[in-house]
């Protein structure tokens, strides 16, 4: 691998592109490993290169949902690791806006996230969406810390990474059980009113 990363990272802009595009289909390569250094060396073009990498990525991810879609759900059972498959299988069955959303930004490679959408019949129209939402929040959001702060955002995001990221994670799930807990007072009143 890590003579197609460099030969990635050589080829800059079109190395990001065919890292993000592959990435949400194909790719063991995450996007980030060449993003991140593009950005750094020009951080004046860091929102751009991450919009790239985000609109590379869903563009993949529509060849990755129809890859699912047209091998099915019994195939990709098979082609997708247990310990992943578990994961998406759990959050489609609980809400599939959630489970693409929150696998989009989980280190769950991309690529099982889109092949299980299409696998499992997600509606597409809101794939697209939330995807949109999911990979922009992925790329777009180190871009613009990037852009505005340069090169001292990376010496906080190497500090802080790990507390930021559990913070978002903890800040999810807390949305999350207070969404589950709404809903479930929710269908107790609609039923104890019929």
């Amino acid at each position: 691998m890590p003579d197609i990363t460099a030969t990635l990272l050589e080829w800059g802009l079109y190395g990001l592109i065919v890292a993000a595009f592959t990435e949400s289909f194909v790719s063991p390569i995450l996007p980030d490993i060449i993003l991140w250094p593009l950005m750094l060396a020009k951080p004046q073009e860091a929102i751009f290169l991450g919009a790239v990498a985000t609109g590379a990525s869903i563009l993949g991810g529509f060849i990755g949902y129809g890859m699912g879609y047209k091998i099915g759900a019994p195939a990709a059972r098979k082609l997708i690791p247990a310990k992943h498959l578990v994961k998406i299988e759990a959050y489609l069955r609980d809400n599939a806006k959630w489970a693409i959303f929150l696998a989009a930004l989980a280190p769950i490679p991309y690529k099982f996230v889109t092949i299980c959408a299409g696998a499992f019949r997600v509606n597409f129209p809101l794939f697209v969406l939330i995807s949109i939402f999911a990979r922009g929040k992925r790329f777009l959001l180190p871009a613009a810390f990037i852009y505005f702060f340069g090169p001292a955002a990376q010496e906080v995001i190497y500090e802080y990474s790990n507390e930021v990221m559990w913070a978002s994670l903890m800040l999810v799930i807390v949305c999350l059980v207070f969404y589950f807990f709404y809903r479930r007072q929710k269908r107790r009143v609609i039923s104890s009113i019929i």
